[in-house]
């Protein structure tokens, strides 16, 4: 079944387009073709986009060679006839990438998973978007070999069902407005799961709203973004949804020494608050007014603030809280709060030739207002008690030499260095040497092709 499920969906695909031919005008098929191969001193997802476990876990900490093409992609692009004075565009893509425990089987089989389906109508300086897409806190990434570039420790990644309305005016700037689907916050967003119980009885009761201004001129030249040639630009986004958790017994944990304390907690219901601010500006440093990159160089930087940030697309960090409240009847009870972080990224590349260029990027994410030295529980006290082990900072370091022969093909070679900080220390199987941090190294190697 599964070997015919790919070409089933490719004929359905012909033959949706040539049943709508009557209202679509011009029809592309895209994507790429992507090998990535890569040693690694832990186990851990492809993407790196999930904490190191700490480096007395014997279970993590072993050496790994791994070869995928999973994270090739196909899209559809249409294009309509007007309506209204707007031009009609749609897009749509799906990827195998869902699954990032490699290798999955002998076969080296993988799921394909909806990425993009949306449609466009754009006037002279409007657009309306509606459908799955980007968030705005997701529109800009460092050029580095992964898929999902730094998740944990500087990006943050989203697609979501939306609805949105972008405005240029001035020439130079643009805002733009979404009302989009909501996410728990206490979950990824790429495995979101609002009415289960694995989300901590958490569940969104808004959509998730988010706008943003971007000021983009050219004043001194432009430098390559993915080899597109960008002039300076600015952009500040801000998004916010409301939650809510509700009343429940639940298992939580403190920290004795070097061990966790379970034991069985009560949380009332409240309402919580996810919201995150971001700024980004790519900033041509060594520039150009014409087609040829060589000598370029450029600086893109971002960085973000908020709080409950998996409901923006930050990678799983378990965020719920539990300030102890009070003791009632010999019963421990909580009030919820979400994880405060702030991150961001830096980039730098310099392109030697039009074919050669190198790219240094660094990412951190940091978990603030919560102590990382943990006491066990005392009648009246504010002390802190989470339901999963939770990480203090992320930080990641990539150095990428990338060629590009001719512009359908990409090659690079890559140095990753990766760090999680958790916020207690944990002995090892026998309970000995206590550790609180993970590292990871890693050296990657990947060809990609664009059709």
């Amino acid at each position: 079944m599964k070997k015919n499920l790919i070409p089933a969906l490719m004929f359905t695909c012909f033959m949706f387009m040539q049943g709508a031919s009557w209202a679509a005008t011009e029809f592309s098929l895209g994507g790429f073709i992507k090998l990535v191969s890569f040693w690694d001193s832990t186990q851990t997802t492809n993407h790196m986009n999930a904490p190191i476990q700490r480096n007395n876990n014997p279970n993590f900490h072993h050496g790994r060679l791994a070869f995928t093409a999973q994270e090739s992609r196909f899209n559809f692009t249409i294009k309509g006839p007007k309506l209204w004075g707007a031009a009609i565009s749609g897009f749509w893509e799906m990827d195998f990438d869902c699954r990032q425990v490699l290798p999955p089987s002998a076969s080296n089989s993988f799921n394909p998973q909806l990425r993009h389906a949306m449609f466009r109508l754009n006037w002279p300086g409007t657009e309306l978007l509606v459908g799955q897409y980007w968030s705005m806190f997701s529109e800009w990434f460092p050029e580095v070999a992964e898929n999902g570039p730094f998740q944990g420790t500087g990006t943050v990644i989203s697609r979501m069902p939306q609805v949105r309305l972008s405005q240029t005016f001035l020439s130079d700037w643009t805002v733009a407005a979404l009302v989009g689907n909501p996410n728990p916050a206490s979950l990824p967003a790429i495995a979101t799961n609002p009415y289960g119980a694995s989300d901590n009885g958490e569940a969104a009761e808004s959509p998730q709203i988010q706008g943003k201004i971007r000021y983009q001129r050219d004043w001194w030249g432009k430098a390559p973004y993915y080899g597109k040639p960008l002039p300076f630009t600015a952009q500040i986004t801000a998004g916010w949804q409301r939650n809510v958790i509700r009343q429940q017994a639940l298992a939580l944990r403190t920290f004795g020494q070097n061990a966790f304390v379970n034991f069985n907690g009560f949380v009332n219901q409240r309402y919580l608050n996810p919201w995150l601010v971001m700024g980004t500006a790519f900033i041509p440093v060594i520039p150009t007014r014409t087609a040829n990159m060589a000598g370029t160089a450029s600086i893109l930087t971002q960085w973000w603030i908020g709080q409950g940030v998996e409901a923006f697309g930050a990678a799983g960090l378990a965020s719920n809280i539990y300030r102890f409240d009070s003791n009632i009847s010999g019963n421990n009870f909580f009030e919820v709060e979400l994880q405060k972080r702030w991150g961001g990224f830096v980039q730098a590349k310099y392109y030697f030739t039009n074919q050669w260029f190198l790219n240094l990027a660094y990412g951190i994410s940091k978990a603030f207002d919560i102590s990382q030295d943990q006491n066990p529980l005392a009648p009246g006290s504010r002390e802190t008690a989470l339901s999963a082990d939770q990480q203090k900072i992320w930080q990641q370091v990539d150095l990428t030499l990338w060629y590009r022969p001719i512009m359908p093909l990409k090659f690079c070679l890559q140095y990753s260095f990766a760090r999680t900080d958790w916020l207690q220390k944990i002995g090892d199987a026998g309970g000995q040497h206590p550790s609180d941090f993970g590292t990871q190294h890693r050296v990657q190697f990947a060809g990609i092709f664009f059709f």
